[in-house]
């Protein structure tokens, strides 16, 4: 075992004063057996079970401190895989998730043939996934994948995050088949039948949901050609195939997951709408007057997306203020609503310039609406 020795310089001060010595650093020595700091003498196994105690116990401060001391004296091989699992434990209780996905990955790549690989392994992949690390979850995921003792419900969590970090990563093609063989284990398991969806579910969900979106946003609205009103029923159509995914992954009984898809699913009307607004009027209309009309009725028929986003992101916003979530997702959830915010006020103040009122241009929509309901039955028929 490393001995560790550390010694405390004390200053001296100028003057008449006596001379002063400053708090000194806890220190770590290991004699006999025993682990001695300026405030404890204790055993290995002392220090060990007390470390254990608190972190059962909530107090995630002291288990900090005392299992980051058996770590510095060099703890024996026998509990060193639990200290360093216990203490990834302590730190993401802690919100110190990056230091918590290290200690993990620590037990993983030291101790790759215990089973406490395995749930380090499955406890990064939750972490990568929370702090976006697109490569690493997929490359945690594999390393899951590869382990001959990984259980079914460790599968689904394996085969969502591969999915999850594909679809992230450019490539829904091979998401949508790891997705689909989690979400089949998923099924085969019963998980959620009752209630709530545990977290390989929710995280399977999610990436479905992506794979969707991503899908569907490559759907391009321009440039505008005769087949402009079938690209924006496909569009629709996808944001609300992805809706059913994301509502399915708020059921999630882990609260991120709940946030994340609050977040795309707001993100997603968002784009849809920006994509619309930009829709160029020349391309249905010739004079001022059709231009200032196509404008308006483009604003009043579709600013409904902007209040649905408005709408999940603030249901978002709730969720993450209850529970404490500080991810980017949130961050970002800020951001979206303020912008759209202010996006809504631009638009009413361009309406109210305009040469008529919101309730002119939706009656004329609505004419327009009936006009081409009659046109399709009349088709039909």
């Amino acid at each position: 075992m490393r001995w560790s020795f550390v010694l405390s310089l004390g200053l001296i001060a100028c003057g008449a004063s006596a001379p002063v010595a400053p708090k000194a650093p806890e220190t770590h020595l290991v004699t006999a057996n025993q682990i001695v700091t300026q405030n404890d003498d204790s055993s290995e196994p002392e220090l060990f079970k007390r470390a254990q105690r608190e972190l059962l116990d909530g107090d995630y401060l002291g288990a900090k401190r005392d299992f980051e001391t058996l770590l510095a004296a060099g703890p024996s091989p026998k509990i060193l895989p639990t200290v360093l699992f216990d203490l990834g434990n302590v730190y993401e209780a802690l919100g110190e998730r990056d230091r918590a996905r290290d200690a993990y990955h620590t037990v993983a790549n030291k101790f790759p043939e215990l089973p406490l690989a395995r749930a380090a392994l499955l406890r990064a992949v939750s972490l990568h996934a929370y702090l976006e690390e697109w490569k690493e979850l997929g490359d945690t995921a594999e390393a899951l994948l590869a382990r001959a003792d990984l259980d079914p419900l460790g599968r689904a969590t394996a085969l969502g995050a591969r999915g999850l970090s594909r679809v992230e990563q450019g490539d829904e093609s091979l998401a949508q088949r790891d997705v689909q063989s989690g979400l089949d284990l998923v099924d085969e398991l019963g998980l959620g039948r009752s209630g709530r969806l545990p977290p390989a579910g929710a995280q399977l969900k999610f990436a479905l949901a992506e794979v969707r979106r991503v899908s569907t946003e490559r759907i391009a609205l321009q440039p505008v050609g005769p087949d402009f009103v079938a690209r924006v029923g496909a569009r629709c159509q996808g944001l609300l195939d992805a809706q059913s995914a994301y509502g399915d992954a708020m059921r999630s009984e882990d609260p991120h997951w709940a946030t994340m898809s609050g977040y795309r699913l707001g993100a997603m009307y968002r784009q849809l709408h920006r994509e619309l607004m930009a829709i160029p009027p020349d391309a249905f209309a010739k004079t001022e007057h059709q231009r200032q009309v196509f404008y308006g009725i483009m604003h009043v028929r579709y600013r409904a997306l902007l209040d649905k986003a408005l709408i999940m992101l603030n249901a978002t916003l709730d969720v993450a203020d209850k529970t404490g979530d500080t991810s980017s997702g949130v961050a970002r959830a800020r951001e979206a609503k303020f912008e759209m915010d202010q996006a809504l006020a631009e638009e009413k103040a361009a309406l109210a310039k305009l040469p008529f009122t919101e309730g002119e241009l939706e009656r004329a929509l609505q004419i327009m609406q009936e006009k081409a309901e009659k046109a399709a039955y009349s088709h039909a028929r």
